[in-house]
């Protein structure tokens, strides 16, 4: 059976999240330009205040969080390769 959280990550869905991926590592500073994306997105607001909310480490939070819907974070790791 199929995670449903695992469901919802369709490709219309990662794929816009695997273009954010690369724009970062393309900018000469990917601090600068995230703190920008932040400014103009709300959900990105979101998640930065979850991450400072769990330690400010956004690795460990992202595992966090997976542990606690009950999805494997590599499974979500090997749909944004």
């Amino acid at each position: 059976m199929i995670n449903p959280m695992l469901a919802a990550l369709n490709q219309s869905r990662v794929t816009p999240i695997k273009s954010m991926m690369q724009m970062l590592k393309s900018a000469g500073n990917p601090q600068m330009m995230l703190q920008q994306m932040m400014s103009q997105n709300p959900q990105l607001q979101n998640v930065m205040q979850y991450v400072n909310a769990n330690g400010g480490n956004a690795k460990e939070a992202f595992y966090k969080l997976a542990k606690e819907k009950g999805v494997n974070p590599n499974d979500i790791l090997q749909m944004l390769k």
